[in-house]
């Protein structure tokens, strides 16, 4: 059942007079409602406004695009970056680019939604996928792209990638989508990239929501700087209207709250993680502060204890109840212990 708030979710939520601890979403460093990070970006919206209405390839440029851009490759080690207004729209600027140019594109399992537009061939195992590759290659000249989810939750991509492992890589192009690892995973947060360089892959780009960890309603696109240059001359990009320039710079204006963000998560997750009583009980990637649980006995039990998490139907309603406690850099070491309290006595 979905619950109605008037404020937007932190560490409380108050739901029909009812306080709860609120282990949900993912707003992993807990920024969307801190203040620093607040005065960073209403600062921001004095100098730049909401919102820039014009076309990136318009006559105009603001250079606050480029400079935030730099930016996000330095630190995630690509040579080349490109931002859009949200995640979803990256994800989906890079498989179009690769279906219009006559690549056979195959999503893995579970592969995001954002990836999986019409065009694209999905397989439900990676057995399917080492087989469909193995076809696509021997009757395609162009290079067959694989679309994932770098952070899936499966445990057969993150942190070792052994479902990529078993192909070909040499002779792929690999497209990552890094939303639940950017901000969080890697050197200082700066994401799966340069993991996913040691593949060997014929070519590499990652996509990306900045909305979670990271707090910036806006996506951004990583790879060579070839490949940026033949997206950012689309139609698609083109035409589309660009993230707030407030936003852009607020994520480049922010890197010492993210630094000291990811410090405090990474406090509460080794505090959480310690104590755990059965951590196989849940579905959880080494490092990542989710832990994912299908118990809709045990769900219902931690609200009546005061504790909401994610918890729905996915990926639609037919799907079945996914349960997953998300930590974030807005609890305090109190809600982390009275969080595995409950656990320690609800588990079997």
């Amino acid at each position: 059942m979905a619950h109605s708030v008037q404020r937007i979710p932190d560490r409380e939520i108050l739901i029909d007079g009812q306080s709860y601890l609120y282990f949900g979403g993912t707003a992993y460093l807990g920024l969307q409602n801190y203040a620093p990070f607040k005065e960073l970006y209403l600062t921001n919206v004095s100098k730049f406004g909401m919102h820039y209405g014009a076309s990136r390839k318009a006559n105009i440029a603001l250079d606050i695009y480029k400079e935030t851009e730099d930016h996000l490759a330095h630190w995630v080690g690509s040579e080349g970056c490109l931002s859009m207004s949200s995640g979803y729209l990256a994800a989906q600027l890079v498989v179009d680019h690769f279906i219009k140019k006559g690549h056979p594109v195959i999503a893995t399992p579970d592969a995001h939604a954002a990836l999986r537009i019409n065009g694209v061939m999905t397989t439900q195992s990676f057995d399917e996928l080492e087989t469909l590759v193995s076809q696509k290659l021997s009757k395609n000249a162009l290079a067959p792209v694989i679309l994932f989810d770098t952070i899936d939750f499966s445990g057969k991509l993150y942190p070792n990638f052994d479902g990529l492992r078993q192909l070909p890589l040499e002779q792929l192009i690999l497209v990552g989508d890094d939303s639940h690892g950017i901000g969080l995973v890697g050197s200082n947060g700066n994401g799966c990239f340069g993991m996913l360089q040691t593949l060997g892959a014929q070519k590499l780009l990652v996509c990306c929501s900045l909305g979670k960890a990271m707090g910036i309603q806006a996506g951004a696109v990583f790879g060579n700087s070839t490949d940026i240059q033949a997206l950012e001359s689309t139609p698609f990009f083109g035409g589309a209207s660009p993230a707030s320039p407030a936003f852009m710079a607020t994520l480049l204006g922010a890197k010492d709250l993210y630094s000291e963000r990811l410090r405090i998560l990474g406090e509460n997750y080794h505090h959480f993680r310690s104590q755990l009583k059965d951590p196989s009980f849940f579905v959880h990637l080494p490092g990542h502060p989710t832990f994912e649980f299908q118990n809709p006995a045990l769900a219902l039990q931690l609200e009546q204890k005061g504790f909401l998490f994610t918890n729905f139907n996915y990926p639609d309603a037919n799907g079945p109840l996914v349960s997953r406690i998300v930590l974030s850099a807005y609890h305090t070491k109190k809600d982390i212990e009275q969080l595995w309290i409950a656990l320690d006595t609800l588990l079997p």
